[in-house]
């Protein structure tokens, strides 16, 4: 356990004031001005700059100083570039072109490196000016060199595993290769970036603001053999890396060189030093919390209600993640690659009665693109009327079986459906909803990194608990990169020309109305394919001790990214 001496270290994390207004169904709000592509935060009205500025809910600290200790979950990742998510110790080094606020109930598109941009008129060329004199943390390779629009470009190729950088047999552990359109860039000067594309493209800026958009230093990367980051992280950020321990432990140090100040001129990051302590298990966090030995963690809703009854004091919070649980279908292996069979699964599955055993009230009943995280693109009114959402469940049933039966399967099916130790409990619910097709799981629990993910990305399953896959804050990346031909994190093999066709659509559609039309287009037709088993948009929680001030959830691993810079410590 993290042994800690209270009477010399002061630490925390409060919640912003915006954020604490928020409730459960609040998610990041996607509505444009008209003349900018719907959906795609241009920083401004049409060629207006957008100046970074003070933010209104943040206190000047009162104090500076202390080690803040978070308790995080198990990483998965070291280099953030090959992953959608990645591990949430690995950003407080970092900085990204663009970001979102994490301090606005709406998440809007923020400047960071940028201090501004301008799209053109036809939508098809972004041009980014950064902040002069900001320098790469002053350790080996990089040594503190100056940041240049260079930086921006290289960073932005290798994410989109441009051939040039990264080789074939490495693309697929890209995930995120997919999410850019065609495009070209050009480096006018040093703090200049020009992006070009081909055709408009809603979805470009939010995939910016992705906590994997981080900048990174060329030469630390190109150091480790095959390009692949194993060890370390190096940025721009306001702390620098320390002892690094994967799955187990990370410390930073303040970054005396840091480049950002804040709204009265002060130095940033008002903080010594942050801690991260990785807990595996959410029982072993909460007592770490009651002990006072960590500052902040994210706890389950049991463990949050009994908490805030034994430390009144504490901060508690709910916000919605960018992440959602569904089954993943590999809709080329037998006997998925029948609609009828995926779609009788869809039917059987009674999402009310998972929102009871494991929704805690909190977690509300999702579809492809309905749910709180999209608020300008759900309907779930509609949503809870079509067949597999609505009640009671008798029609649904009666049609599964008819078209198992149509399928060949009238007496039913054995396949194999993979998960990890955390979700068993969940499958088996799962499992005990398909038995009136008279369909067998054969559950195979293993661990997520070594087993599950290689398994998943090389197309060697049936069926999987996509538990926490993770989308972006724009709705195309359910749609094109979860689900489009080809795309980089379509590990199912779903393919439909009619689904791809709409996609194109909505990215180039140039106000928000067109843009739903097209969205709702594909929704209904993904519900109607079936390739995987929508059911719930993740909650986000979080419990703070009382002495702590600006801290915020924000997204999905946006808030343990981001608030350490601006987090500070009352004396207590």
């Amino acid at each position: 356990m993290l042994k800690r001496k209270l009477s010399t270290v002061s630490v925390g994390i409060a919640v912003a004031v915006a954020l604490l207004l928020m409730v459960i169904g609040c998610g990041p709000s996607t509505q444009q001005p008209v003349d900018s592509p719907a959906g795609g935060q241009s920083g401004g009205a049409q060629g207006q700059q957008l100046e970074s500025g003070a933010k209104a809910a943040l206190d000047v600290a009162k104090a500076r100083g202390g080690k803040f200790i978070a308790s995080s979950g198990v990483d998965i990742a070291i280099d953030p570039h090959l992953y959608v998510a990645g591990g949430t110790t690995t950003f407080p080094s970092t900085n990204q072109i663009i970001a979102r606020d994490i301090y606005d109930p709406k998440y809007p598109i923020v400047p960071d490196l940028a201090k501004s941009w301008e799209m053109s008129k036809d939508g098809k060329s972004y041009t980014f000016k950064f902040h002069q004199g900001v320098k790469f943390q002053n350790v080996p390779p990089v040594n503190g060199r100056e940041f240049t629009s260079e930086d921006a470009k290289y960073n932005i190729m290798r994410i989109m595993a441009a051939p040039s950088l990264v080789t074939d047999n490495l693309k697929p552990r890209f995930q995120r290769r997919s999410e850019f359109p065609k495009l070209s860039m050009e480096t006018p000067d040093k703090y200049t970036l020009v992006m070009k594309l081909e055709e408009p493209y809603a979805p470009v800026l939010d995939a910016l603001t992705y906590v994997t958009s981080v900048i990174l230093p060329r030469e630390f990367i190109e150091k480790f053999p095959e390009k692949i980051i194993t060890e370390g992280i190096i940025g721009t950020g306001p702390f620098i890396q320390g002892e690094f321990r994967l799955g187990q432990f990370a410390a930073y140090k303040k970054n005396p060189d840091y480049w950002r100040k804040d709204s009265q001129g002060g130095q940033l990051p008002y903080l010594d030093a942050v801690d991260f302590v990785q807990f595996a298990d959410p029982s072993a966090a909460a007592a770490a919390f009651r002990a006072r030995q960590v500052d902040v963690f994210q706890p389950t809703k049991t463990n949050m209600d009994v908490l805030q009854r034994e430390m009144p004091n504490a901060k508690a919070f709910i916000g919605p993640q960018t992440n959602y649980t569904h089954m993943r279908i590999n809709v080329t292996a037998k006997p998925f690659d029948d609609v009828r069979v995926r779609r009788a699964i869809h039917l059987a599955v009674d999402r009310q009665q998972f929102k009871e055993l494991f929704g805690e009230d909190i977690t509300p009943i999702s579809g492809p693109v309905s749910s709180p995280v999209y608020p300008d693109f759900a309907d779930m009114d509609w949503l809870m009327s079509q067949p597999g959402y609505r009640q009671p469940k008798d029609q649904d049933i009666a049609e599964a079986k008819r078209l198992m039966k149509e399928a060949g399967y009238e007496n039913g099916l054995t396949f194999e459906f993979l998960t990890i130790p955390t979700y068993t409990d969940f499958v088996a619910l799962f499992q005990e909803q398909l038995k009136p097709l008279n369909i067998t799981m054969k559950v195979q629990v293993m661990d997520y990194q070594g087993q599950l993910v290689p398994r998943v990305l090389n197309g060697e399953f049936q069926m999987q608990t996509a538990f926490g896959n993770i989308i972006g804050t724009d709705v195309d990346s359910v749609l094109a990169v979860n689900f489009g031909t080809g795309a980089s994190r379509n590990a199912g093999k779903y393919s439909n020309a009619a689904f791809d066709d709409l996609v194109k659509k909505e990215q180039r559609a140039v106000t928000l109305e067109e843009r739903k039309k097209y969205v709702r287009e594909a929704e209904k037709l993904l519900l109607e394919d079936a390739p995987a088993i929508w059911l719930q948009t993740k909650a986000q929680l979080l419990l703070a001790q009382p002495w702590v001030h600006n801290a915020s959830m924000g997204l999905v691993n946006q808030s343990y990214s981001k608030m350490h810079e601006y987090v500070w410590l009352e004396k207590h």
